[in-house]
């Protein structure tokens, strides 16, 4: 839109878009699909941790003890951090429910509640999208601009940067459907009679590292808007899958 309002500008314009459609495609993608491996390396380590799980996979992504106690903090400061941040008992985890059950509940609202998280920045990049072409449409007609120069230096030019949005919508919402797979997976099981067994719970620990190394990142932003909301209703859900909360007969 720039070049057609500014020609001068054109060929600045085009050069700053096929450069940052090569450094999106290659640099960037790379260091974000690099860190995405490591902080889901860390995040299963704490999940190993808080459900008593067995390390039997060295993951080579696993950042050092000393990197990870750099961003993290270590000892009270990183209670403190964690405190502040509202991060404390964070899992919905009944201590009256059996092991197994316990974690497979917590395993379910982690993924209900990123399937959440990433079905309303689906809905969110979907809403911007709409707005952009609106708008890109008003000026077009407001302009009188003729059907060559939309198609050339509005339509043509922005379609390397639409196919990155439409990529990246499509898969938040693959993995928005992964999520919801994964939480009604295990929520069929925990309606079954029969005790979830430990080796079900690794299976399950499992899919969530696949997922976490794979997953877009949504705006941080996003998240604290809905994160209030988002808690309350898994731990609301997580209710009624306790053992304890069931009616006795």
């Amino acid at each position: 839109m720039l070049a057609v309002l500014v020609p001068p500008s054109a060929v600045v314009v085009g050069g700053i878009a096929g450069l940052w459609l090569f450094l999106g495609r290659t640099v960037l993608t790379w260091a974000e699909i690099h860190q995405m491996s490591r902080a889901a390396a860390v995040q299963e380590v704490f999940d190993q941790a808080v459900f008593g799980m067995p390390r039997s996979i060295s993951r080579s992504a696993l950042p050092a003890p000393e990197d990870i106690a750099r961003i993290g903090g270590a000892g009270v400061a990183l209670a403190v951090d964690a405190r502040r941040q509202q991060l404390l008992d964070w899992y919905p985890i009944n201590p009256r429910d059996p092991g197994s059950r316990a974690v497979a509940i917590a395993q379910r609202a982690n993924a209900a509640y990123s399937d959440r998280l990433l079905r309303a920045t689906v809905t969110l990049w979907v809403a911007v999208a709409g707005i952009w072409t609106v708008i890109v449409v008003a000026v077009s007609l407001i302009t009188q601009m003729s059907l060559g120069s939309f198609l050339l230096g509005v339509f043509l030019p922005v379609l390397p940067a639409a196919l990155d949005a439409f990529e990246y919508i499509r898969s938040v919402a693959r993995a928005a459907r992964d999520r919801a797979d994964l939480a009604n997976t295990i929520g069929k099981r925990l309606d079954d009679s029969d005790p979830v067994q430990p080796h079900e719970v690794l299976v399950w620990q499992e899919r969530l590292y696949d997922l976490r190394r794979t997953t877009p990142q949504v705006p941080d932003w996003l998240y604290r808007r809905l994160r209030a909301k988002n808690e309350a209703a898994m731990h609301a859900v997580a209710v009624r899958f306790s053992s304890s909360s069931e009616p006795k007969s």
